[in-house]
């Protein structure tokens, strides 16, 4: 799928001048670093391409490591339906497709340029897809949906239509609710919020965390995870890197209508392997712990020494 989507996303550009699009994507960046909201900053069709190339490979990266963590725990067999709000240019639906077997889509998205974007990627598709125009502050206008996604999305809205637009998601949860965010220092707080709102609804918080206490997080750290995903030639080209790979810092939340199992400790920095010793750090039940694992203790060496950052430990 990814492949093809790379396919998809060079054809937007074929036969036109790479230089300009390096000049697009430059003024995408610079734009984003002025804090600017997604209306201001996706205001042309050129930007909205831009987009497609410098951030839906990386976004659609985050989306799948999230879909991959609700698989450990949860039978995605009985996942047929998708409500997504803030849909972008269909990312959540693009990914989706390769882990459930949905029947319907509704598709919220208050950019119609991304819209007809998003209708060209997700072609052609053996799901029932909904797109609705829609500002989501104003509303959500679908029946409730087995799977619930809000995605990139929510970070930027006030307090007030965050909390408010939390609750209406979840009320339209049949089975799963997920939040995913940038893993930034403005990320994490709205993620951290949106936790204790939906524990005081009554959700059942199935991943990342191994515990329905309060956030042990200090308020000067955040808790966030990454996914490395190769860059192709124009996306290297695009951000002007050298390294044939790309790092995308994300944090997340998955929440469930039933009880659910959940890991008893989860890596929450990169492990630190030295000579004959594996130093973690861990999300437990008891809170934020660092724990130190010796070679003498062969088993859970064995276990410890690969594990990487967002892993569970048993």
């Amino acid at each position: 799928m990814v492949s093809s989507l790379e396919s998809k996303i060079q054809s937007f550009i074929q036969g036109t001048s790479l230089k300009n699009w390096v000049k697009q994507a430059q003024s995408l960046s610079s734009t984003y670093r002025q804090k600017k909201n997604q209306t201001e900053t996706l205001s042309s069709d050129s930007l909205r391409i831009a987009y497609l190339c410098s951030r839906l490979p990386a976004t659609y990266a985050a989306i799948s490591y999230v879909f991959k963590e609700l698989q450990k725990r949860f039978d995605l067999s009985s996942i047929r339906s998708l409500l997504d709000c803030g849909a972008g240019p269909a990312s959540v639906l693009l990914a989706a497709e390769s882990f459930f077997s949905l029947q319907q889509a509704t598709l919220l998205e208050r950019d119609p340029g991304f819209i007809k974007l998003g209708k060209l990627l997700s072609h052609p598709t053996s799901v029932e897809v909904t797109w609705m125009l829609q500002d989501v502050t104003k509303g959500i206008p679908s029946s409730a949906k087995d799977l619930v996604v809000a995605s990139y999305s929510l970070c930027e809205m006030s307090e007030e239509d965050q909390l408010q637009i939390i609750e209406s998601l979840w009320n339209k949860t049949e089975q799963i609710f997920i939040l995913l965010e940038p893993g930034t220092p403005k990320g994490f707080p709205f993620i951290r919020k949106a936790r204790e709102q939906l524990l005081n609804l009554g959700a059942f918080l199935l991943a990342p965390c191994p515990h329905r206490e309060s956030c042990p997080m200090a308020k000067n750290d955040w808790c966030h995870f990454s996914v490395r995903l190769p860059r192709s030639s124009l996306h290297r080209q695009l951000k002007e890197g050298s390294l044939n790979y790309e790092d995308e810092k994300f944090s997340y939340l998955i929440f469930s209508r039933a009880p659910v199992s959940t890991s008893s400790s989860r890596v929450i920095r990169h492990p630190f392997k030295g000579s004959g010793f594996v130093k973690l750090k861990l999300c437990t039940e008891s809170g934020l712990i660092e724990k130190t694992i010796s070679r003498k203790d062969k088993e859970l060496y064995s276990i410890t020494k690969r594990l990487k950052w967002g892993d569970e430990l048993k």
